[in-house]
């Protein structure tokens, strides 16, 4: 880290072959997709569609041959649901992109970890040495049923996006049995924010801490609750730098690094 940013957090962008999905748990009451959506006129935010201008955007050159994303933590699905049914036929062609782009890292989660065992690809064994596996939840609740199963398929690595966290969560039994390489906490951003406290925040970085997992704290919501002090309606410059001054991140794994090619790409 440089400036108190994690490398792979300043490097991350988005890849997003479909658009379009569908709430599956308290967490998506106030998503940003539909709530972009409907700020932007779009309609049928629940149906879900092969994009027409992002479905191969890892495979694009610039002018002089080099792919335009590169050196980057590229995040799947950020506008769906990499595992969402609708997507069935289409996600072998995303995995053949992916495995083409061997010398890219990419990073997908998901609130349907139940279905990824069943859409892995043929040749996916013990992973992809460049794609990491992750579950977004956002409570107790949500924990306890999708990080188990995230656990039980093989890859490289596991992740989770504790976002947005609108409930305390108890990471130890599971981080003291399982291997979870991260965890990137964040609090609601949209409108009807919910309030995250700062308290939940402490205990899930101590658990990271113990347990020798990567802790990341991503933004800390419109509304934070800290030390009896209620911060309403932040903007995210600001919960950038709430987040900033904490200094709160416990980086184990750098993620980046360790990918980087010796070829252009």
């Amino acid at each position: 880290m440089s400036d108190g940013i994690p490398e792979f957090v300043k490097h991350s962008v988005p890849w997003n072959p479909w658009h379009g999905c569908r709430r599956v748990s308290e967490g998506c009451l106030n998503c940003y997709m539909f709530q972009g959506d409907a700020g932007r006129g779009v309609e049928g935010s629940d149906v879900v569609r092969r994009s027409k201008t992002q479905f191969d955007l890892p495979l694009r050159k610039d002018r002089n041959g080099r792919y335009k994303l590169r050196d980057s933590l590229i995040i799947v699905s950020l506008t769906s649901d990499f595992f969402i049914e609708e997507a069935d036929e289409w996600r072998d062609e995303a995995w053949s992109i992916m495995r083409r782009r061997r010398d890219a890292l990419f990073e997908i989660p998901t609130k349907r970890p139940e279905r990824i065992l069943e859409h892995l690809p043929a040749d996916w064994g013990e992973g992809y040495p460049n794609v990491r596996l992750a579950v977004s939840v956002e409570n107790q609740r949500t924990w306890d049923l999708r990080v188990p199963i995230l656990c039980s398929v093989p890859a490289k690595r596991h992740d989770v996006f504790l976002a947005p966290m609108i409930g305390p969560v108890d990471c130890d039994p599971l981080l003291s049995v399982n291997r979870i390489d991260g965890i990137y906490l964040g609090g609601e951003i949209c409108d009807g924010a919910r309030v995250c406290d700062y308290a939940w925040v402490l205990q899930v970085r101590d658990s990271c801490i113990r347990n020798g997992v990567t802790f990341h704290w991503r933004n800390c919501g419109r509304n934070l609750l800290r030390d009896g002090e209620l911060l309403s309606g932040l903007t995210l410059e600001n919960q950038g730098r709430i987040c900033t001054a904490a200094d709160l991140d416990h980086i184990v794994d750098e993620v980046l690094p360790p990918v980087r090619q010796t070829t252009l790409f």
